[in-house]
């Protein structure tokens, strides 16, 4: 195929088979941000550098890169940039959401609004950037209620409430750790927050493509979501009735057709409660943690990320299930921060059967922190199983977790699976 994408960041290590899954295609891959990672470069074939954090910048040097070698699609596989995504879209010609549909998907409030002015259900909410305002929206709410930040992503800044008394030093905690200059995912809408009530239920994602109108289901993933909202499990496909699942891609597709997004992946968090499925919140990119690049090709054989390539370049894609199993990726999560100091079981999990893969993400001398002083460094390892059906795929990963342990600083503390 003879088409030119760009990507906006490499952004991570676990996006490699994103930029693998586009050279397979056959496409001329360019990426555009501050720095190449050195694991990109096999499957790169232009770099723009640029701090994509300066649209102005970012603009500039893809319009000036598009008039030597055009672009035929432009894409991202994380929230930062989702907006700009559908600037460089529009600017150029490509396919893509309009802004004000990406801006619907990256604001919280905005999202909220949005869906409520369409009658899809969400959970009750208030803006808020001062704690005044705070305090004010929540004497109208029961508690307990849940504040964070409108513009972070991966559940960062994220914080339960069960109590009035707690609401003050929440606040605090709450715009302490939502600091730029800990994470610039935090700059985004900087000091603008929304306090909404605590939806208690079972929650589970939607995975699909949209393009041109058309919305392509892979399917739901089961979720698991620890006190700070991390998620340490996810499985597919969920195991759900069918009235359920009809119920929650009827609600997700409202929420779709709300927002106006287009020729684009989806991820929606949806709410299973007892008064009903709520939306939680719908992303203009696909699924992380492994769910679009492995949970849902080991489940169905839908490569969904070829998909949402082939869509934005303007080319047709193979949506049809090849088979029905089970998958599932398991997080090992560090109960205390400190210096990991060594591993045990490693070689052993990496043999299990039904075990499609199994990684370190900290290694002997690697510090480790947790919320809400630090986000999203408490994962120290995972696993991705495959097997005949969801349930037999959650058990493969609790026993080849059950086999795996790491000791923490010079107490030697024993870190082992505690979500199995």
């Amino acid at each position: 195929m003879n088409k030119h994408i760009l990507f906006f960041n490499a952004t991570y290590i676990k996006k490699l088979l994103t930029l693998k899954t586009a050279k397979d295609l056959g496409l001329t891959v360019s990426v555009i941000g501050p720095d190449l990672p050195e694991w990109s470069k096999p499957y790169v074939d232009h770099f723009i550098e640029a701090n994509t954090y300066d649209m102005e910048e970012t603009l500039s040097k893809i319009k000036k890169r598009h008039q030597k070698m055009p672009f035929d699609g432009v894409i991202t596989f994380w929230d930062r940039d989702v907006i700009p995504v559908s600037i460089v879209a529009r600017e150029l010609g490509l396919k893509g959401s309009s802004i004000k549909s990406a801006e619907r998907a990256r604001n919280k409030a905005e999202m909220r609004e949005c869906l409520e002015f369409s009658n899809v259900p969400h959970p009750k909410y208030k803006r808020f950037s001062s704690w005044d305002e705070l305090y004010g929206a929540s004497q109208t709410m029961e508690y307990p209620i849940i504040v964070k930040p409108i513009g972070a992503s991966a559940s960062k800044g994220v914080f339960k409430i069960s109590n009035p008394k707690d609401l003050f030093s929440s606040y605090q905690m709450l715009v302490q750790s939502t600091n730029p200059e800990k994470d610039k995912m935090f700059s985004f809408y900087e000091n603008e927050y929304i306090v909404e009530e605590f939806m208690k239920g079972t929650e589970v994602s939607v995975e699909g493509v949209i393009s041109d109108g058309s919305i392509f289901w892979a399917g739901i993933t089961e979720k698991w979501i620890d006190t700070f909202f991390e998620e340490y499990q996810h499985a597919f496909p969920a195991r759900l009735t069918h009235e359920l699942e009809a119920e929650i891609f009827n609600i997700t597709q409202a929420g779709i057709e709300a927002l106006e997004l287009d020729n684009c992946g989806f991820h929606a968090e949806i709410m299973i409660t007892d008064d009903g499925c709520k939306i939680v919140e719908i992303n203009g990119r696909l699924g992380g943690d492994f769910i679009t690049t492995h949970l849902v090709p080991l489940s169905t054989g839908i490569d969904i990320t070829a998909a949402n390539l082939l869509t934005v370049v303007d080319e047709p894609f193979n949506f049809t299930p090849t088979h029905d199993r089970g998958s599932c990726v398991k997080f090992l999560i560090a109960q205390q921060a400190g210096l990991l100091k060594e591993w045990k079981g490693v070689e052993r999990v990496r043999n299990l059967p039904g075990v499609v893969d199994f990684i370190l993400e900290k290694n002997p001398g690697d510090s480790i922190g947790l919320p809400p002083h630090t986000f999203h460094d408490a994962r120290i390892a995972y696993v991705i199983t495959q097997g005949q059906d969801t349930q037999e795929a959650i058990d493969l990963a609790d026993q080849a977790l059950s086999e795996v342990s790491c000791l923490i600083d010079e107490s030697k503390t024993v870190v082992s699976n505690r979500h199995s």
